[in-house]
């Protein structure tokens, strides 16, 4: 059986660990393990976080934020085949599969970033994430996230910052542009 973790007691960890770390992937890796942690706990998932906008394709639904925006953990809900376009965060993140499944692609950028709204992009990986599983990214990192599945999709997502006030951008390699990236979060 799965000992129960509490999201107050998931950010306590969380605050100690970037008390004492400053390189986001000594950050991320030791944050990865407790994020997986809380996604299996037996009481933490509850049906308020199943929430989602038909509009962007998934429910952004905020757990916690701290009052200058640094460190904030979401419950995020994938509507059946749909997802995002690729985009970068300006933080780190680690993301806990709760259920259904999630397909993400990694990206790099290939242009040097000097002409606005202007991006080259190319795939460079891929992996499906289910239940347990866990990915980290770091603040440049590029990626794209789909439901792959017929039902909602649910993962866990901490950032080192809240992703609407990081100035991060999305990607569309068909255009080859870079445009400003802010979601619709549920308090």
């Amino acid at each position: 059986m799965t000992e129960n973790y509490s999201v107050s007691q998931y950010i306590s960890d969380i605050r100690a660990v970037v008390g004492e770390e400053t390189d986001e992937k000594i950050i991320t890796t030791r944050i990865s393990p407790l994020s997986k942690r809380l996604a299996a706990s037996p009481d933490f998932m509850k049906d308020e976080y199943r929430i989602y906008d038909e509009v962007q394709g998934f429910g952004v639904c905020m757990l916690h934020e701290e009052e200058n925006h640094d460190l904030s953990v979401f419950v995020m809900s994938w509507l059946p085949d749909r997802g995002t376009l690729p985009h970068n965060h300006l933080t780190w993140a680690v993301v806990a599969s709760i259920e259904g499944e999630e397909h993400e692609v990694f990206w790099q950028r290939k242009d040097d970033g000097s002409i606005p709204g202007h991006a080259e992009i190319e795939k460079t990986g891929e992996a499906t994430m289910r239940f347990g599983d866990v990915t980290t990214c770091g603040s440049h990192d590029i990626h794209s996230v789909w439901n792959t599945s017929e039902k909602l999709s649910v993962s866990l997502h901490t950032y080192g910052r809240h992703i609407n006030y990081t100035g991060r951008t999305k990607f569309d390699p068909e255009t080859n542009s870079e445009l400003e990236y802010v979601v619709a979060v549920e308090n």
